[in-house]
Protein backbone atom coordinates (compact mmCIF):
# COMPACT_ATOMS: atom_id res chain seq x y z
CA UNK A 1 0.00 0.00 0.00
CA UNK A 2 1.53 3.10 -1.00
CA UNK A 3 2.02 6.23 1.32
CA UNK A 4 -0.32 8.80 0.87
CA UNK A 5 1.75 12.29 1.24
CA UNK A 6 -1.16 13.94 1.92
CA UNK A 7 -2.25 12.33 4.97
CA UNK A 8 1.51 11.49 6.58
CA UNK A 9 0.76 11.12 10.75
CA UNK A 10 2.52 11.15 13.70
CA UNK A 11 4.44 7.91 13.11
CA UNK A 12 5.43 8.74 9.21
CA UNK A 13 7.05 12.30 10.78
CA UNK A 14 8.76 10.42 12.98
CA UNK A 15 10.24 8.33 10.79
CA UNK A 16 11.60 11.33 8.79
CA UNK A 17 12.82 12.89 11.79
CA UNK A 18 14.59 10.04 12.68
CA UNK A 19 16.02 10.24 8.91
CA UNK A 20 17.80 13.28 10.14
CA UNK A 21 18.85 12.99 14.21
CA UNK A 22 19.35 9.05 14.14
CA UNK A 23 22.47 9.43 11.75
CA UNK A 24 25.02 8.43 14.25
CA UNK A 25 27.52 5.69 14.54
CA UNK A 26 28.51 4.43 17.99
CA UNK A 27 32.17 3.65 16.45
CA UNK A 28 33.04 7.45 15.73
CA UNK A 29 33.75 7.62 19.78
CA UNK A 30 36.97 7.83 20.93
CA UNK A 31 36.64 5.52 24.50
CA UNK A 32 40.50 6.31 25.25
CA UNK A 33 39.32 9.42 27.66
CA UNK A 34 36.66 7.80 28.87
CA UNK A 35 38.95 4.34 29.71
CA UNK A 36 41.27 6.72 32.02
CA UNK A 37 38.27 8.74 33.32
CA UNK A 38 36.74 4.83 34.56
CA UNK A 39 40.29 3.46 36.14
CA UNK A 40 39.22 7.02 38.82
CA UNK A 41 36.07 5.37 40.08
CA UNK A 42 36.32 3.36 43.05
CA UNK A 43 35.58 -0.65 43.01
CA UNK A 44 32.09 0.68 44.38
CA UNK A 45 31.57 3.35 42.20
CA UNK A 46 31.90 0.85 39.37
CA UNK A 47 30.23 -1.95 40.44
CA UNK A 48 27.24 0.69 41.32
CA UNK A 49 27.58 2.53 37.71
CA UNK A 50 27.62 -1.22 36.06
CA UNK A 51 24.31 -2.01 37.57
CA UNK A 52 22.66 0.58 35.74
CA UNK A 53 24.46 0.18 32.37
CA UNK A 54 23.87 -3.39 32.33
CA UNK A 55 19.98 -3.12 32.48
CA UNK A 56 20.47 -0.91 29.22
CA UNK A 57 22.97 -3.17 27.42
CA UNK A 58 20.54 -6.21 28.22
CA UNK A 59 17.24 -4.47 27.31
CA UNK A 60 18.93 -3.22 24.30
CA UNK A 61 19.28 -6.21 23.11
CA UNK A 62 16.12 -7.65 24.50
CA UNK A 63 14.48 -5.19 21.91
CA UNK A 64 16.56 -5.37 19.01
CA UNK A 65 15.22 -9.13 19.40
CA UNK A 66 12.09 -9.25 20.23
CA UNK A 67 10.11 -5.95 18.03
CA UNK A 68 9.77 -7.24 15.14
CA UNK A 69 6.50 -9.39 16.40
CA UNK A 70 5.08 -5.75 16.96
CA UNK A 71 5.37 -5.28 12.83
CA UNK A 72 3.80 -8.37 11.85
CA UNK A 73 1.29 -7.73 14.80
CA UNK A 74 0.30 -4.33 13.05
CA UNK A 75 0.26 -6.38 9.38
CA UNK A 76 -2.21 -8.19 10.47
CA UNK A 77 -4.60 -5.32 11.61
CA UNK A 78 -7.51 -4.82 9.50
CA UNK A 79 -5.64 -1.05 8.21
CA UNK A 80 -9.33 0.28 6.72
CA UNK A 81 -10.54 -0.01 10.43
CA UNK A 82 -7.90 1.40 12.40
CA UNK A 83 -7.64 4.91 13.08
CA UNK A 84 -4.25 5.21 12.24
CA UNK A 85 -2.55 3.95 8.75
CA UNK A 86 -0.77 0.55 9.96
CA UNK A 87 1.78 0.91 6.65
CA UNK A 88 3.33 4.04 8.37
CA UNK A 89 3.34 2.64 11.66
CA UNK A 90 5.32 -0.43 10.45
CA UNK A 91 7.83 1.85 8.84
CA UNK A 92 8.66 3.52 11.67
CA UNK A 93 9.32 0.50 13.65
CA UNK A 94 11.84 -0.83 11.00
CA UNK A 95 13.79 2.44 12.04
CA UNK A 96 13.89 1.67 15.50
CA UNK A 97 14.23 -1.93 15.13
CA UNK A 98 17.98 -0.22 13.52
CA UNK A 99 18.07 2.19 16.33
CA UNK A 100 17.59 -0.22 19.24
CA UNK A 101 20.23 -2.29 17.75
CA UNK A 102 22.69 0.69 17.40
CA UNK A 103 21.83 0.81 21.11
CA UNK A 104 23.26 -2.68 21.54
CA UNK A 105 26.21 -1.77 19.36
CA UNK A 106 27.48 0.85 21.67
CA UNK A 107 26.55 -0.52 24.96
CA UNK A 108 28.82 -3.85 23.38
CA UNK A 109 31.80 -1.64 22.50
CA UNK A 110 31.91 0.20 25.59
CA UNK A 111 32.01 -2.59 28.05
CA UNK A 112 34.55 -4.59 25.53
CA UNK A 113 36.48 -1.51 25.31
CA UNK A 114 36.03 0.60 28.85
CA UNK A 115 34.56 -1.82 31.36
CA UNK A 116 36.47 -4.62 30.23
CA UNK A 117 33.68 -7.39 30.22
CA UNK A 118 30.62 -8.55 28.26
CA UNK A 119 29.21 -10.14 31.54
CA UNK A 120 26.79 -8.37 32.88
CA UNK A 121 24.93 -11.21 35.25
CA UNK A 122 26.60 -10.21 38.27
CA UNK A 123 25.72 -6.46 38.11
CA UNK A 124 22.13 -7.60 37.42
CA UNK A 125 22.21 -10.46 40.19
CA UNK A 126 19.77 -8.78 42.99
CA UNK A 127 18.30 -6.24 41.30
CA UNK A 128 15.50 -4.87 39.90
CA UNK A 129 14.88 -7.76 37.50
CA UNK A 130 13.94 -9.95 40.53
CA UNK A 131 11.57 -7.59 41.68
CA UNK A 132 9.41 -7.83 38.26
CA UNK A 133 9.12 -5.38 35.49
CA UNK A 134 12.07 -5.93 33.73
CA UNK A 135 12.96 -6.53 29.54
CA UNK A 136 13.21 -10.18 30.88
CA UNK A 137 9.19 -9.90 30.36
CA UNK A 138 9.92 -8.74 26.74
CA UNK A 139 9.97 -12.16 25.06
CA UNK A 140 6.88 -13.11 26.84
CA UNK A 141 5.07 -9.87 25.14
CA UNK A 142 6.32 -11.38 21.94
CA UNK A 143 4.89 -14.38 22.22
CA UNK A 144 1.42 -12.84 23.38
CA UNK A 145 1.52 -11.08 19.78
CA UNK A 146 2.34 -14.26 17.67
CA UNK A 147 -0.30 -16.30 19.28
CA UNK A 148 -3.02 -12.84 19.05
CA UNK A 149 -1.77 -13.23 15.54
CA UNK A 150 -2.44 -17.22 14.93
CA UNK A 151 -5.90 -16.71 16.71
CA UNK A 152 -7.13 -14.06 14.11
CA UNK A 153 -9.35 -12.38 16.27
CA UNK A 154 -9.25 -8.31 16.01
CA UNK A 155 -10.07 -7.28 19.42
CA UNK A 156 -7.64 -9.83 20.76
CA UNK A 157 -4.72 -8.27 18.52
CA UNK A 158 -4.76 -4.88 19.35
CA UNK A 159 -5.29 -5.58 23.43
CA UNK A 160 -2.37 -8.14 22.69
CA UNK A 161 -0.60 -4.86 21.08
CA UNK A 162 -1.65 -2.09 23.18
CA UNK A 163 -0.20 -4.32 25.83
CA UNK A 164 3.22 -4.43 23.84
CA UNK A 165 3.71 -0.69 23.14
CA UNK A 166 2.72 -0.04 26.72
CA UNK A 167 5.31 -2.42 28.14
CA UNK A 168 7.81 -0.66 25.99
CA UNK A 169 7.76 2.34 24.94
CA UNK A 170 5.13 3.29 27.66
CA UNK A 171 7.47 1.50 30.65
CA UNK A 172 10.44 0.45 29.51
CA UNK A 173 11.58 3.20 27.53
CA UNK A 174 9.78 5.94 29.07
CA UNK A 175 9.98 4.99 32.93
CA UNK A 176 12.61 2.59 33.25
CA UNK A 177 15.07 3.97 30.81
CA UNK A 178 14.61 7.51 32.01
CA UNK A 179 14.99 6.71 35.54
CA UNK A 180 18.42 5.21 34.50
CA UNK A 181 19.37 8.37 32.57
CA UNK A 182 18.43 10.50 35.55
CA UNK A 183 20.92 8.37 37.51
CA UNK A 184 23.69 7.94 34.91
CA UNK A 185 23.52 11.69 35.14
CA UNK A 186 23.97 12.19 39.69
CA UNK A 187 26.89 9.65 39.23
CA UNK A 188 28.76 11.23 36.65
CA UNK A 189 28.54 14.72 38.24
CA UNK A 190 29.32 14.16 41.20
CA UNK A 191 32.31 12.20 39.90
CA UNK A 192 33.21 15.03 38.19
CA UNK A 193 32.87 17.24 40.98
CA UNK A 194 34.85 14.75 43.06
CA UNK A 195 37.69 15.03 40.38
CA UNK A 196 37.48 19.09 40.01
CA UNK A 197 36.71 18.54 36.28
CA UNK A 198 33.85 19.63 34.21
CA UNK A 199 33.24 15.98 32.44
CA UNK A 200 34.02 12.08 33.03
CA UNK A 201 33.05 9.60 30.33
CA UNK A 202 32.77 12.61 28.08
CA UNK A 203 32.14 10.02 24.89
CA UNK A 204 29.75 8.07 26.78
CA UNK A 205 27.78 11.18 27.77
CA UNK A 206 27.72 12.10 23.81
CA UNK A 207 26.49 8.95 23.15
CA UNK A 208 23.83 8.03 25.62
CA UNK A 209 22.71 11.83 24.20
CA UNK A 210 22.47 10.32 20.99
CA UNK A 211 20.16 6.79 22.56
CA UNK A 212 18.33 9.79 24.69
CA UNK A 213 17.26 11.37 21.30
CA UNK A 214 16.60 8.17 19.65
CA UNK A 215 13.97 6.96 22.71
CA UNK A 216 12.04 9.98 22.71
CA UNK A 217 11.07 9.61 19.27
CA UNK A 218 10.08 5.89 20.01
CA UNK A 219 8.32 7.16 23.08
CA UNK A 220 6.05 10.22 21.46
CA UNK A 221 5.36 7.26 18.76
CA UNK A 222 4.40 4.68 21.38
CA UNK A 223 2.03 7.38 23.22
CA UNK A 224 0.34 8.21 19.92
CA UNK A 225 -0.57 4.76 19.10
CA UNK A 226 -1.35 3.60 22.98
CA UNK A 227 -3.75 6.95 22.24
CA UNK A 228 -4.77 5.60 18.69
CA UNK A 229 -5.24 2.20 20.02
CA UNK A 230 -7.90 3.44 22.93
CA UNK A 231 -9.72 5.29 20.18
CA UNK A 232 -10.04 1.75 18.36
CA UNK A 233 -11.16 0.10 21.23
CA UNK A 234 -12.57 2.29 24.37
CA UNK A 235 -12.10 -0.61 26.78
CA UNK A 236 -7.95 -1.15 26.50
CA UNK A 237 -7.61 1.28 29.06
CA UNK A 238 -8.97 -0.64 31.98
CA UNK A 239 -9.01 -3.89 30.44
CA UNK A 240 -4.99 -3.51 29.71
CA UNK A 241 -3.32 -0.19 30.20
CA UNK A 242 -4.30 0.55 33.98
CA UNK A 243 -3.72 -3.71 34.94
CA UNK A 244 -0.23 -3.17 33.38
CA UNK A 245 0.49 0.58 35.29
CA UNK A 246 -0.89 -1.08 38.21
CA UNK A 247 2.07 -4.33 38.11
CA UNK A 248 4.44 -1.28 37.24
CA UNK A 249 3.90 0.68 40.49
CA UNK A 250 3.42 -1.85 42.17
CA UNK A 251 6.95 -3.52 41.41
CA UNK A 252 8.74 -0.49 40.62
CA UNK A 253 7.10 2.82 42.02
CA UNK A 254 6.13 1.53 45.79
CA UNK A 255 8.60 -1.30 45.82
CA UNK A 256 12.14 -0.56 47.89
CA UNK A 257 14.96 -0.11 46.15
CA UNK A 258 16.86 -3.34 45.87
CA UNK A 259 20.18 -2.16 46.64
CA UNK A 260 20.66 0.40 49.86
CA UNK A 261 24.45 0.82 49.56
CA UNK A 262 24.77 4.29 47.29
CA UNK A 263 28.70 4.87 46.76
CA UNK A 264 27.97 8.18 44.97
CA UNK A 265 28.08 10.80 47.76
CA UNK A 266 25.35 13.18 47.34
CA UNK A 267 23.08 10.73 44.93
CA UNK A 268 19.35 11.42 45.50
CA UNK A 269 16.49 9.08 44.84
CA UNK A 270 14.17 11.30 45.44
CA UNK A 271 14.27 14.02 42.33
CA UNK A 272 14.58 10.85 40.23
CA UNK A 273 11.08 9.27 41.65
CA UNK A 274 9.44 12.50 41.58
CA UNK A 275 10.44 12.77 37.95
CA UNK A 276 9.24 9.34 37.05
CA UNK A 277 6.19 9.78 38.87
CA UNK A 278 5.69 12.61 36.37
CA UNK A 279 6.53 10.78 33.44
CA UNK A 280 3.86 8.45 33.83
CA UNK A 281 1.82 11.09 34.22
CA UNK A 282 2.52 12.49 30.92
CA UNK A 283 1.85 8.96 28.84
CA UNK A 284 -1.57 8.89 30.82
CA UNK A 285 -2.19 12.20 29.85
CA UNK A 286 -1.08 11.51 26.26
CA UNK A 287 -3.68 8.65 26.12
CA UNK A 288 -6.57 10.99 28.09
CA UNK A 289 -6.66 11.07 31.53
CA UNK A 290 -10.24 11.00 31.55
CA UNK A 291 -10.15 7.65 30.26
CA UNK A 292 -8.25 6.14 33.04
CA UNK A 293 -10.55 4.97 36.58
CA UNK A 294 -7.81 4.77 38.50
CA UNK A 295 -4.42 6.41 37.43
CA UNK A 296 -5.77 9.34 35.65
CA UNK A 297 -4.10 11.27 38.68
CA UNK A 298 -0.89 9.43 39.27
CA UNK A 299 0.22 11.31 41.99
CA UNK A 300 -2.59 11.79 44.02
CA UNK A 301 -3.15 7.45 43.21
CA UNK A 302 0.26 6.63 44.42
CA UNK A 303 0.14 8.82 47.80
CA UNK A 304 -3.16 6.55 48.52
CA UNK A 305 -1.29 3.71 47.90
CA UNK A 306 1.33 4.73 50.25
CA UNK A 307 -0.92 5.73 52.95
CA UNK A 308 -2.75 3.10 52.92
CA UNK A 309 0.12 0.49 53.40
Amino acid sequence: MAIDYGDREKSYELYRKGKREGTWDPDDYDLEGDREDWAQFSEAEQRRFLMTCSGFYDGEEDVTRTLAPYMMALDALPNEEMPFDTVQEEMYLAQQVYEEAKHTDFFSRYFEEVFGTQDTAPYREGGYQEQGYSTDDLYDTADDLTAAIDGGDRTELVYALGEAYLNYMGIVEAQLARGGYLSFDQMIELKAEEMGRDVVLESFQAAIGKVRQDETRHIENGRWILQQLAEAEPDIVADVYEPRIEAYVENRLLADPPFDDQPFDGYERKPIAKQITQYLQDTVDYIGADRFERYGDVRATLEERMAAD
